[in-house]
């Protein structure tokens, strides 16, 4: 609930921030024509009851406006518990908790051909906590202990990720009933810092860790959101989304050598690609510098691809939003 309160407050300081800035700037003509970027306040729930904030506010600044900065930032959460293959008498527990704090330094906004475009650049802050716990009853003797052997695990790893791209964004006018916009970010360098500590007691009395920093090969996300003006109280809103993120690091995995087990520092080699799709139903009210109430229903799908096996684990959840947002 806490957690929930700083959300909450961070929110409603943005707002009076974004109150502000369309206040003091309220000028010119050409500010709304060479406004481009989207601003969102919003949160996600997920199935799980997590309240995850989306939060993304620009600010223009210069004479012409045709400049400007922005800062957004991210929450998701996971858990889910299961048992682990080939031990029926098991509990595997999973926890991830993921934010991230994207900084855009400073974008230039204009027209071409009648569109109104941006590009500028920013960067990515992530941290990722992911804990895996719970114990094994090894009753068929896998590990040659005995059958009434249990062994308890508790793997702990924190990614730091720290991402610096290029963005665009074009807006594409259709008509007075529809509107749409495309937008991407490109990551070329990107760097991924692993901190590790795993336990598999009493079967490995060392502690298996793994502290290292690593380059990643090209990171790529795109955005496609449309708008159907339907003359009325409300408009219907959605957004199609594509990330594309590859994840290289080293980790310690537990392996045996002449018949013991011990800890050994592997590669890990994979691609995690995101998608989401969110349907909404803006209403026509403006609320604090032009933002619209929203309420939205989506599917978010994250598929973890091994690049050294070939295998894919792929989760499906829904998500429901609730926020406010101005997009066009």
């Amino acid at each position: 609930m806490k957690l929930n309160k700083v959300y909450l407050g961070l929110a409603t300081l943005l707002l009076t921030s974004t109150l502000l800035a369309e206040e003091s700037s309220v000028a010119t003509e050409e500010k709304a024509v060479v406004k481009t970027t989207r601003t969102i306040i919003s949160f996600h729930l997920d199935e799980d009851g997590n309240l995850n904030p989306n939060i993304f506010i620009p600010i223009y600044y210069g004479p012409s406006q045709h400049f400007f900065s922005a800062i957004g930032f991210t929450s998701t959460n996971e858990q889910s518990v299961d048992v682990l293959d080939s031990f029926k008498d098991s509990k595997n527990s999973f926890v991830s908790d993921s934010k991230d704090l994207a900084i855009h330094y400073i974008s230039y906004a204009n027209t071409l051909f009648g569109f109104p475009v941006s590009i500028g650049i920013n960067s990515t802050f992530s941290k990722v906590n992911n804990n895996e716990f719970g114990y094994i009853h090894d009753s068929d003797d896998i590990f040659g202990k005995g059958s009434d052997y249990y062994i308890s695990f508790d793997n702990t790893i924190k990614l730091n990720i720290q991402k610096h791209a290029i963005n665009a964004d074009i807006k594409i006018p259709m008509g007075h009933y529809f509107a749409s916009r495309i937008s991407t970010i490109i990551a070329p360098y990107t760097t991924i810092k692993v901190e590790q500590s795993t336990i598999f007691k009493p079967l490995v009395t060392e502690t298996g860790s793994s502290n290292s920093t690593t380059s990643q090969d090209l990171a790529y996300t795109f955005r496609y959101d449309g708008q159907i003006n339907t003359g009325t109280f409300f408009n219907l809103g959605f957004t199609a989304y594509y990330d594309n993120q590859p994840l290289k690091y080293d980790i310690a995995q537990l392996s045996t050598k002449n018949n013991n087990f011990i800890f050994e520092t592997n590669k890990v080699d994979s691609t995690e690609v995101t998608t989401r799709f969110i349907a909404r139903v803006l209403f026509d009210i403006d609320v604090l510098g032009g933002l619209s109430p929203s309420l939205g229903y989506g599917i978010e799908s994250l598929n973890r691809k091994n690049n050294l096996t070939g295998e894919s684990v792929k989760t499906d959840k829904t998500i429901f939003t609730l926020g406010f947002e101005k997009l066009f």
